[in-house]
């Protein structure tokens, strides 16, 4: 599928749960009382009950069969997948057996103080027995570390997710976004990929491959079906929900649990101005992901966790402004002789690190001009990057994308920027380009093509972490002393494409334990009521341990709510 048609499905998608939002009282609870207990009547009954179509929910659903549960999938969009479906499909999995293909062993120590340095990086003590960590999330990755490779070599064994470790252009296995740390133990191998025929899968094929075996073994998965009340008991039991459909409500009783794997809340954007640190506008996850659970769960006294953070990615600032949930955000920028700059015309990164850490240069704050100096970027490029390629950067001979601005010379490029900011005021408002940004442009070039001569980037170390060179194929090989980094040409054509602050979803929601149990403000767990993935309190904190790090997660914890929901005694 196209970004194009994607986008279309995305479209509509968005359009059908909006109309059947429409006619919803608003989202929340229901608590059955002795006095109203008779009034009371569900339309169906099943063990489990599972909102949600992604990676979360499809293992969660299929944990609970593997438990024995019946399980209705409900899903809110007209299409089942999520955001998982959009997603390169990538699980993060540590310890897992395939790495012993590439002659590669995990350590338990490495891979707790590794995910406790970038999760939570202000509380890192290498001296703490947690490692400096709350004793909730120590349990939290201790629990993933002991889980993660059997629920994945369990779901492979079955046939209802295929792995094997993903590979590069390279044939090699990927290292860890935060590989050049000294904790990490440059550990290769923890991503994983679907195995389609031994070639990498994509998110597409996982959704393929989960969904069709939570059929074959008995899961219903039911479309344009959106969760709009939680129902407990007196004791504070959830037994089941209210769910919007286009015949109308329906109301389903859950004997064993609830599970949510619904995804975060990327195109709510009162949700985004208020939790999220970074100015994001949007982003790659469906548009029906819009913080439902987070206000449905606002009744019941949930305790909830990492709502200021997202899997954060740049986006194509025009193309999230036409619509929030963007066909795919930049996870990277192409060519050698490229750079990305602010509205001074200065570098603020590695331009080849990976998107999340990339992202967070937008929320940098100056508080003497009241603003973000880094809130939208400019990522310029030559027709040398062209002929290197990659990612966002059209090839040779291509057609140029409307969102990609020229100019024969930097000081026409400058007045095209600048024009295109002004042709886009009246959805950002209005946003100048610094004096001195042709100046300190040229002075940033030159200093940069200092860098392709000496092969060191002093300012950003652009080239030297091991995740730059693994998702940069080398395509032209103009014999640099660092192959990614090439001198600007002194004479144009020059290009430039406007960036925003975007996210693959946000991580941000109820606080779970081990289990997958829905904790209340008291950390004790709700009986009945589970979340996996997005929708829940991600214990990766602050970070992006590697690739597939959201679903490598959501995937893990989704199989353990549904085996822990399906042993449940009714």
């Amino acid at each position: 599928m196209t970004s194009e048609e994607n986008s279309r499905v995305s479209r509509r998608g968005f359009m059908k749960a909006a109309g059947l939002g429409a006619a919803t009282a608003a989202l929340g609870s229901v608590t059955v009382t002795a006095a109203n207990a008779q009034e009371l009547q569900w339309d169906e009954e099943f063990d489990v009950v599972v909102a949600g179509s992604g990676g979360a929910g499809l293992a969660g659903a299929i944990g609970a069969l593997h438990g024995g549960a019946s399980v209705v999938i409900l899903e809110k969009a007209a299409f089942i997948g999520g955001t998982t479906g959009k997603s390169g499909g990538g699980s993060w999995v540590p310890n897992n057996k395939w790495m012993s293909e590439f002659e590669q062993k995990d350590d338990k120590d490495a891979f707790l103080r590794y995910v406790a340095k970038v999760s939570f990086p202000e509380l890192y003590n290498d001296k703490s027995p947690t490692l400096g960590m709350t004793e909730h999330h120590w349990s939290q990755l201790n629990a993933f570390w002991e889980n993660a490779a059997p629920v994945f070599e369990k779901l492979d064994e079955v046939g209802a997710l295929p792995s094997k470790v993903f590979t590069s252009w390279d044939g090699k296995p990927a290292p860890d976004y935060h590989g050049q740390i000294a904790e990490n133990g440059q550990i290769l191998g923890r991503q994983l990929a679907v195995n389609v025929d031994g070639k990498n899968g994509s998110g597409a094929d996982m959704v393929d491959f989960m969904s069709i075996y939570a059929e074959d073994n008995g899961a219903e998965i039911r479309t344009e079906n959106r969760v709009v009340q939680i129902v407990r008991n007196e004791e504070g039991r959830v037994i089941g929900v209210h769910v919007e459909t286009p015949e109308g409500l329906n109301r389903i009783a859950a004997k064993k649990g609830v599970i949510f794997g619904t995804g975060g809340f990327t195109h709510n954007p009162h949700m985004r101005t208020q939790f999220l640190r970074t100015p994001v506008l949007g982003g790659c996850a469906v548009p029906t992901n819009e913080g439902d659970l987070i206000n449905m769960s606002a009744e019941l006294g949930v305790k909830l966790g990492n709502l200021n953070e997202a899997w954060n990615q740049q986006v194509i600032l025009e193309q999230v402004l036409d619509f929030s949930s963007v066909p795919s955000g930049v996870f990277f920028l192409g060519g050698d002789s490229s750079i990305a700059v602010n509205k001074f015309g200065q570098r603020m990164y590695d331009e080849k690190y990976v998107y999340p850490e990339r992202t967070r240069s937008h929320q940098v704050y100056d508080q003497w001009t009241g603003e973000y100096p880094n809130l939208y970027q400019i990522f310029i490029f030559d027709d040398g990057a062209r002929e290197f390629g990659g990612y966002e950067i059209p090839k040779v001979g291509a057609d140029l994308p409307k969102h990609v601005i020229t100019g024969n010379t930097l000081e026409e490029l400058a007045a095209n920027i600048q024009a295109r900011f002004d042709g886009l005021a009246e959805r950002i408002g209005t946003y100048k380009l610094d004096t001195a940004f042709l100046d300190n442009l040229k002075e940033t070039i030159t200093r940069y093509n200092g860098f392709a001569e000496t092969g060191v980037d002093t300012d950003f170390r652009r080239g030297e972490a091991p995740i730059d060179g693994y998702f940069h194929y080398i395509t032209v090989d103009k014999g640099n002393k660092n192959p990614y980094i090439s001198a600007i040409s002194e004479t144009g054509p020059y290009y430039a494409i406007l960036l925003g602050a975007g996210t693959l979803d946000t991580k941000g929601g109820p606080m779970f334990d081990v289990n997958g149990q829905v904790l209340n403000v008291k950390d004790a767990p709700i009986p009945g009521f589970y979340v996996a993935g997005n929708a829940s309190a991600s214990p990766s904190g602050k970070s992006y341990l590697g690739g597939g790090g959201t679903l490598g997660l959501g995937i893990t914890f989704g199989y353990l709510a549904g085996q822990h929901a399906a042993a449940q005694t009714v």
